[in-house]
């Protein structure tokens, strides 16, 4: 097959998919992040509510993140060396399912970091893998649309489970344990079979429907990768996650203890932020296909300090909400552009591995964030934790805008490496 018919095949295999199929996809990565509006505000209660301290939730987190480093590119290599991400999708969906339906059986450190181990590694696979399959799916040089486009409906699942679950769950009751309970044994149940079964239907390309077909051009010079600008990024992205994960996942117990939050302010603070995150998030991918990745990156770096050090501000719930809206320009920035930036720098080949090792340096990141800030939130509290953050923060911004360079196919300048060897 000559170039340009490789090149219509590759740019327009997510366009020619039948309308059912493109659905399943959209189903399938909203549900994936949707369970994350159930995670993200009541684990952190729900083990404070077990007798838990902030440094033994935050040693939780953290262990579960580290797992996943070694977990996530085994995985990545598995699916690549199979060329299918169906059977792991499966496998992820009931695994994450068995893990916090039980999570209420668990008593003390142990048991909840078992749990964790499991259904936190298989959360994460499920992250990677919708960023497999578009970047299979889309043309390198409209990778950022394609992402976008699909993920925004992620956040929007999001939005709608925290706000469900702030007028679904139970309130007031004399157990505060049995009141985040059903946001386990039936919420993320009812997601992960969802998502089971979606992966039936999932769109899985081969790397049998992308045919390279003739020397690289602008638009394929990123067949053969870029690794080592990939791990300029990872070393930035690295202190970036560190900052961010880390004072994040202290969020539900700053709400809940610094400022006196229930349950529907715990809803309305994350459902905010990626409310914000949507409207970024339709609007980024275009615009680095048009404008290069490197941009929207600074751009979300050097707010992140500022943002973190607001928190500092914050005196009630509704105060830190108005802050929590700049993850908006934080993961709705970096959240979709960090994927597409692992698609640029990878081989379709590849991509698999590429996803893995972005999720393990997120996992080995968040982990020793949130050790960290577990210490410090125990020693010397919230303040302190996040002007920290915001320091770290500050330190990621400078080395993005220090080393890493374009990585958009048509936007990046000709280097060397770049350049197909002669037949």
């Amino acid at each position: 097959m000559g170039r340009s018919a490789a090149n219509h095949q590759d740019g327009r295999q997510l366009d020619t998919l039948p309308l059912w199929r493109k659905l399943v996809l959209g189903a399938f990565m909203c549900l994936v992040t949707s369970v994350f509006g159930l995670i993200q505000p009541y684990t952190a209660p729900y083990l404070r509510a077990s007798g838990l301290s902030a440094l033994e939730i935050n040693l939780i987190g953290g262990t579960s993140s580290l797992f996943a480093v070694a977990i996530q590119p085994l995985l990545g290599r598995l699916s690549d060396r199979i060329d299918a991400r169906r059977p792991l999708i499966l496998a992820a969906a009931a695994t994450a399912a068995t893990a916090y339906h039980f999570f209420p059986a668990a008593r003390g450190v142990l048991g909840f970091l078992a749990l964790s181990l499991v259904g936190a590694n298989s959360v994460q696979y499920l992250n990677s893998a919708g960023g497999v399959l578009i970047g299979r799916l889309a043309h390198p040089s409209q990778a950022g649309a394609a992402y976008a486009r699909y993920r925004v409906w992620g956040s929007i699942g999001y939005v709608a489970t925290t706000q469900l679950a702030g007028w679904l769950l139970p309130k007031n009751t004399p157990d505060p344990r049995a009141e985040i309970e059903p946001a386990f044994t039936v919420g993320t149940a009812l997601i992960f079979a969802a998502i089971a079964l979606l992966a039936l239907a999932i769109p899985d390309p081969k790397l049998a429907d992308h045919t390279p077909g003739g020397q690289a051009t602008a638009s394929h010079r990123t067949n053969s990768g870029d690794p080592h600008n990939f791990k300029r990024f990872l070393g930035a992205y690295f202190l970036y996650s560190f900052a961010l994960y880390g004072a994040s996942a202290n969020l539900p117990l700053f709400l809940t203890e610094h400022l006196d939050a229930n349950q529907r302010d715990l809803g309305n603070f994350f459902a905010i932020g990626v409310i914000a995150e949507v409207l970024v998030m339709t609007r980024v991918g275009s615009w680095t296909d048009r404008h290069g990745r490197r941009p929207a990156l600074l751009a979300a770096f050097c707010l992140l300090p500022v943002r973190l050090i607001a928190y500092v501000g914050a005196s009630n719930p509704q105060q830190a909400t108005w802050v929590q809206a700049l993850h908006g320009l934080n993961f709705g920035i970096v959240g979709a552009v960090a994927v597409i930036v692992a698609n640029d720098c990878s081989s379709p080949a590849g991509r698999g591995l590429a996803q893995a090792r972005l999720a393990g340096t997120a996992g080995v990141a968040l982990a020793l964030g949130q050790w960290t800030c577990g210490a410090i939130l125990q020693r010397w509290g919230f303040a302190t934790l996040f002007s920290s953050m915001g320091a770290v923060a500050a330190i990621a911004a400078i080395l993005l805008a220090s080393t890493f360079r374009e990585s958009h196919p048509d936007k990046r300048p000709m280097h060397a490496a770049d350049v197909p060897p002669e037949p």
